[in-house]
């Protein structure tokens, strides 16, 4: 296999994931409940449409590259609380950020300007990592935690 095609697959690994972003986030807008909903629908909606365009990207780029724009999605997690959702929105991000690094290895193999689109894109999607970290409660504050006792005797 050349290495272009090994760049193909990769970047259609990538694309797989942002499909099941499309169709995850929208579904999980639509299914979303409870006082957050306003919030966390328009969160979902907003992710489902960053999907829609990492697509469009993905697909005209692979296509620059002689290749053929994969149509299957990966895998689609499902949730019915908002905690459900939003652990299925981090183990799907997790999943798209480490196929996005997996095309970024090889990057160069086609131009400086796919690898640098590459670079903004795991850069984008680490963003999308930390910001459902923190909407989902999975960020730790150091061993002691932070001292609120200034906060608590005010």
């Amino acid at each position: 296999m050349s290495d272009e095609q090994e760049l193909i697959d990769r970047l259609n690994e990538a694309l797989s994931w942002e499909l099941a972003g499309v169709i995850q986030y929208g579904h999980h807008a639509a299914m979303v409940t409870g006082p957050h909903r306003e919030y966390l629908e328009e969160f979902f909606l907003e992710g489902s449409k960053e999907a829609r365009d990492h697509i469009e990207k993905a697909n005209n780029k692979i296509a620059a590259l002689g290749g053929t724009p994969t149509v299957e999605p990966a895998r689609i997690r499902e949730a019915t609380d908002v905690e459900g959702m939003l652990d299925a929105a981090l183990a799907l991000e997790y999943d798209a950020l480490e196929a996005w690094e997996s095309a970024l290895e090889i990057g160069e193999v086609a131009n400086k300007g796919t690898e640098f689109w590459l670079e903004d894109h795991v850069a984008e999607e680490q963003e999308h990592v930390d910001e459902i970290r923190l909407l989902a409660d999975k960020v730790s504050y150091g061993e002691a935690g932070l001292d609120t006792s200034a906060a608590q005797s005010g």
